[in-house]
């Protein structure tokens, strides 16, 4: 289990670079995020209605030290540093009072036992802990699969994005880090030799866990599965419709539905903010979320802070060079009806902002962000494993470059994103590159220790990821990509 343990603490280490380098509450909707946290520790399920506020937003009582500071003054603003932000103040007035309070539970209460209730940094840790584990399991899962050499891929679902996301206090973060699991479960349970029990029920406690904390998940789960079923074989696909393989696949989901419904109509949900309807029709709005397609994939590698922090262009060319090299290693081991798969999870990701902004459109507008399509983003890394290992010794070559070169990239894309991420708020997005005295806003830990310490964690995941974790579960007596046939169409 060393290997597991190393690339927890490195990965770690990364995510939490991300939560000091970044000012408290500069991540979307993180205030709301963390008074949630704080009142779900402290008994406030749905806290009481705050005056002056829309219905949707709730007053929680709660320590003046977690209070809103003047955001606005730099959000939206990427030239402005975070230092005019000053000292928050009460009330604590949360967009999330109404959410299940099952992320929030796992992620207050920790934080309450330690004593640490009355400050931001905690939350963030806690919650960041919670996603490097189940990152560090989806290694693990990958590198006991039948195709371990390309385990290292799955870095690739580490894009600035995600990582901001895991370094504050947000659901989406822990959903993403859940799908990274469940997209690892999927390709166990789609390639292993016998079907992996374990694995199976392992993915459906996963998904049940993450339609609880975030019930919304359920249509990314729905997609999922069908790319899963399309890359699946015949034969794997009759040996899952079993009444008790289905019960176990589906049962634990269905149950969390039923649970979420049951908080739905407590807390009263409702998808509406008079404040954000607009008077486009369906049509238009259908027209005006192709339009943002690319921004929604910017957003997705990342546009960071409240959506005003864009990345320097060398990262975004960086991930489209990345997603060009998994391609190549899918394609040139895929089946036909795997190439169907990953010619579905792009249809998925392009829908996705059709389907939900075609339904918020007339209740709270356009709501679709480039951070919601990551749960299904994330399984381009993952689809390569399903391919049968090539036989020939060149080609083995060939495909370890091709992984190298992707993990190469990805934490040069990462170092130059999280270094961009702090001089924009520690002197602004043109200020001076080398991020030393005097600042007007510095972080805990000097911002070119920080860059230095990201880079270095960075290195010790890709070596981590790179490397033998040693046997291979899903085919004992299979070596070096001989034997077994599993998988043909």
């Amino acid at each position: 289990m060393r290997g597991v343990a190393g690339y927890f603490l490195a990965a770690l280490v990364v995510v939490f670079t991300w939560a000091v380098g970044v000012p408290r509450f500069a991540s979307p909707d993180e205030p709301g995020h963390i008074y949630k946290a704080y009142a779900t520790a402290h008994g406030q399920l749905l806290g009481k209605a705050a005056p002056g506020f829309p219905d949707n937003l709730r007053e929680f009582d709660g320590p003046d030290s977690l209070g809103l500071p003047n955001l606005p003054c730099y959000n939206g603003h990427p030239d402005q540093p975070a230092s005019c932000a000053g000292v928050g103040t009460p009330p604590l007035i949360s967009s999330a009072a109404r959410y299940p309070p099952w992320y929030y539970g796992l992620v207050g209460v920790p934080v309450a036992v330690a004593g640490e209730s009355g400050k931001a940094l905690p939350y963030r840790l806690v919650s960041a802990a919670f996603c490097v584990a189940l990152l560090a399991l989806a290694m693990l899962l990958t590198k006991r699969s039948r195709r371990s050499d390309l385990a290292a891929l799955q870095v690739a679902a580490a894009t600035p994005m995600a990582l901001f996301l895991m370094a504050s206090v947000n659901p989406n973060a822990i959903e993403i880090a859940v799908f990274v699991s469940i997209w690892a479960c999927l390709a166990r349970v789609a390639t292993d030799i016998e079907v992996p029990r374990r694995v199976l029920i392992l993915g459906s406690l996963l998904a049940a866990a993450v339609v609880l904390m975030r019930p919304i998940s359920i249509v990314w789960l729905a997609a999922m599965v069908a790319v899963v079923l399309i890359a699946m074989t015949a034969t794997r696909r009759r040996q899952l419709y079993t009444w008790r393989t289905l019960a176990w696949l589906a049962g634990p989901t269905a149950g969390a539905l039923v649970v979420s419904w049951i908080w739905a109509v407590y807390a009263k949900i409702e998808v509406k903010d008079d404040r954000l309807t607009n008077s486009l029709s369906l049509g238009a709005a259908l027209h005006r979320s192709v339009d943002n397609w690319s921004g929604y994939f910017r957003q997705t590698i990342g546009v960071l802070g409240w959506l005003d922090t864009v990345m320097p262009s060398f990262v975004y060319a960086i991930w489209i060079v990345v997603l060009i090299a998994i391609a190549v290693v899918h394609v040139r081991g895929a089946t036909p009806r795997r190439l169907v798969a990953f010619a579905a999870l792009i249809v998925v990701w392009l829908a996705l902002p059709l389907l939900i902004n075609g339904f918020t459109n007339s209740r709270a507008g356009l709501t679709y962000q480039g951070r919601y399509s990551l749960p299904i983003f994330v399984g381009v890394a993952f689809l390569p494993l399903w391919n049968e290992r090539p036989l020939l010794r060149r080609s083995q070559l060939t495909q370890r470059s091709f992984v190298v070169a992707v993990v190469a990239l990805v934490v040069i894309a990462e170092v130059g994103a999280f270094w961009q991420t702090l001089r924009r708020f520690t002197v602004g997005a043109h200020g001076k590159i080398v991020l030393t005295e005097p600042l007007p806003w510095e972080p805990s830990i000097a911002p070119m220790v920080l860059i230095v310490m990201n880079a270095l964690a960075m290195l010790a995941v890709s070596w981590s990821a790179l490397r033998s974790w040693g046997q291979v579960e899903a085919a004992p007596g299979e070596r070096y990509g001989e034997g077994a046939e599993h998988g043909a169409d």
